[in-house]
């Protein structure tokens, strides 16, 4: 009788052995963050999706004076070194003071920082800094503290924080799309979870079709080609138009 009994308990404990072994080696099927958490703006402080403001013209002069003949990039989201360097913590100190001191409307002011120079314009009481890229330069607005584009194939303003450019639903709270550099928005949690690629899905939350843009090319490190400078933002230099 012992010996049966002996038996299977081995029997069972043979059977008991590998449910525990995996158990104790299953994998963590929690998603592990691989973005920054997305900062969570006050209402107070957003640009509502519907509302649209027109852009400053692009310069007509760089800050040495030479004559340029530029195009508004309206389509393409501002990317690169160029905007990573605004965005800057040492460029963002000195925006407060570039912001009063360049107190007329309409004129054209030239700020260098770090590897190119940016134009800073008041229009219609909004601060817009912008920047060459080869033939067209591109508007970003300044707001809130922080940095906004809007994108009006997708009917949204994004806004621009550790390194990405973001969209915060107005509809459901602690929902935000990330758009990267492959050219589409994506699902983005509150914890910085990566989800959906929302072109591969057509599920996107604004418009009724998937949005897609261009894959950034090395010509959005061509910026601020052949204008000169360097040194401080700060440093005016002369208007680009009237």
């Amino acid at each position: 009788m012992k010996t049966r009994l002996a038996a299977a308990l081995i029997l069972v404990l043979g059977f008991m052995g590998p449910a525990f072994a995996q158990d104790a080696t299953a994998p963590d099927t929690t998603p592990t963050p691989v973005f920054p958490k997305p900062v969570s703006i006050p209402v107070k402080e957003r640009i509502p999706d519907p509302r649209h403001y027109s852009l400053p013209r692009a310069p007509f002069q760089s800050p040495d004076g030479t004559p340029v003949t530029l195009d508004n990039d309206l389509d393409n989201v501002p990317l690169g070194q160029a905007m990573a360097d605004l965005a800057d913590p040492s460029a963002l100190d000195q925006l407060s003071s570039a912001n009063k001191a360049d107190s007329a409307s309409q004129k054209y002011y030239w700020h260098s920082f770090k590897s190119g120079n940016y134009c800073h314009v008041k229009k219609d009481g909004h601060d817009w800094y912008g920047w060459r890229t080869d033939d067209v330069f591109h508007w970003v607005l300044w707001s809130g503290g922080r940095f906004w584009w809007r994108d009006d194939y997708a009917n949204r303003w994004i806004y621009y924080d550790q390194g990405y450019w973001w969209w915060q639903s107005p509809r459901k709270a602690g929902s935000f799309q990330v758009f990267l550099p492959d050219g589409h928005y994506h699902v983005c949690d509150a914890n910085g979870v990566l989800g959906d690629d929302l072109m591969r899905t057509g599920a996107e939350e604004v418009e009724t079709e998937p949005v897609a843009k261009d894959t950034p090319t090395d010509r959005d490190r061509n910026w601020d080609k052949g204008l000169g400078g360097g040194g401080q933002m700060g440093a005016k230099g002369p208007p680009g138009g009237d």
